[in-house]
């Protein structure tokens, strides 16, 4: 198990990696470090009951604070409040993958998170509202934020994330430090993710650029936005869904894929012994349902993953998560990138190990890569944890490449 992540549960990865994950945003408001160590201490490795049951606790603690100090015009304490309130119901509802379409529960945590993300918005200095993204006869759910008012050409950066993350979650994450540096942000929820699963029932497709092409058409056509200074950044299973939308969607000015990923279905193919996956094409499915059954006994993180995967990509059976993610791979395609790629990879990381130098040594655009290391606190997957580091190498990046003539 990576260092980092043995940190909160020892004996579980996945247990851990969220908790590090939920701590990471202490950076932007959205956690206190020793609030998460306290709930941690109160949650029994593996414990799924109580591990929504305390950070459901510490989201309304958070919740009645925030409601509090805004009683008392304690504005930038609510504000804060408010975005804990939404992390932790967010990492409350993570586990909760029986039938999220029909469970009260887990529709009840993602709208207080969601609601709670709102509230805390409302007492920023941005401008922000929610936007309707126009899609194949539909429209997907956005968060659209600026540094003001002005309609003066600016950056904007297209947030991505990817198998679990919600607009939400990238928009405090990776949206405040974007912010700052002047840029607006557009965070949006694609088939498969957050809001545009929940409610509208649309489902993960692995030919991203027929998502990314009408999210982009929508920021072009802000009266503040440069159509030079466009940039696409994608998380975790984002880093190969913005690089399949880069091989054919070129009005970008720059790629951020945090991580890298040239093939998404490594992270089930490695969790599958050799025999599982010749059983899986020869269509022996009982056998390999009731395999998946007993490894997910073993494996908090496999159960989660293969259970998640039902819901995002519209299945029914366990099996065809391990057939469908097959699709999720750039071969064949990845030639066609043209704009300038900052690859990230993470030393330690537990679901995609070697994926980012795989995707940067086929790259044959500009391209620049970076490992963060452990002793910044940087090697897990998408580096969380170490929020204001990754913040800082993606915008010095960013920053020298947006600024050349």
């Amino acid at each position: 198990m990576p260092p980092l992540i043995k940190h909160f549960f020892p004996r579980n990865e996945s247990f851990g990696f969220e908790a590090l994950r939920a701590a990471g945003y202490s950076n932007s408001g959205g956690a206190d470090v020793a609030e998460v160590i306290a709930i941690c201490s109160r949650i029994p490795s593996g414990d799924e009951d109580a591990w929504l049951r305390e950070w459901k606790a510490a989201g309304d603690r958070a919740a009645t604070n925030a409601k509090m100090s805004l009683a008392k015009a304690n504005t930038p304490a609510a504000r804060d409040a408010f975005l804990r309130a939404s992390n932790y119901y967010r990492t409350a509802e993570f586990y909760r993958r029986v039938d999220p379409f029909n469970d009260e529960l887990s529709k009840s945590l993602d709208k207080l998170g969601r609601t709670s993300f709102c509230a805390a918005t409302d007492l920023m200095p941005y401008v922000t509202k929610s936007v309707s993204i126009p899609y194949e006869g539909t429209t997907l759910p956005g968060i659209l934020m600026r540094p003001d008012r002005s309609d003066q050409p600016g950056p904007i950066f297209i947030l991505n994330g990817g198998y679990d993350s919600t607009k939400e979650e990238v928009a405090y994450s990776v949206g405040a430090s974007a912010l700052e540096l002047g840029a607006s942000v557009l965070a949006f929820d694609g088939p498969g993710q957050g809001q545009a699963l929940r409610e509208q029932r649309l489902f993960f497709r692995h030919d991203w650029e027929n998502v990314i092409t009408p999210v982009i058409d929508y920021a072009l056509a802000q009266p503040f936005v440069n159509k030079d200074k466009i940039v696409l950044l994608g998380l975790s299973m984002g880093g190969y869904l913005v690089a399949r939308a880069a091989a054919f969607e070129h009005r970008a000015a720059a790629i951020v894929l945090n991580d890298g990923i040239y093939d998404f279905g490594s992270a089930f193919r490695n969790k599958t012994p050799a025999i599982g996956r010749y059983l899986i094409k020869n269509g022996w499915d009982r056998t390999v349902n009731f395999v998946i059954h007993r490894m997910e006994q073993l494996d908090t993180g496999f159960k989660w993953g293969v259970s998640n995967g039902k819901w995002v990509f519209g299945l029914n059976s366990k099996v065809d998560v391990l057939r469908s993610v097959e699709k999720y791979t750039l071969k064949g395609v990845m030639e066609n990138i043209k704009t300038p790629t900052l690859v990230l990879d993470a030393l330690d990381d537990h679901f995609l190990k070697g994926q980012p130098r795989e995707l940067f040594d086929r790259l044959t655009c500009e391209k620049e890569f970076v490992q963060l290391t452990r002793e910044e606190g940087a090697s897990a997957h998408c580096s969380v944890g170490a929020n204001a580091r990754l913040n800082q190498v993606v915008g010095d990046w960013l920053m020298d490449l947006l600024s050349r003539p």
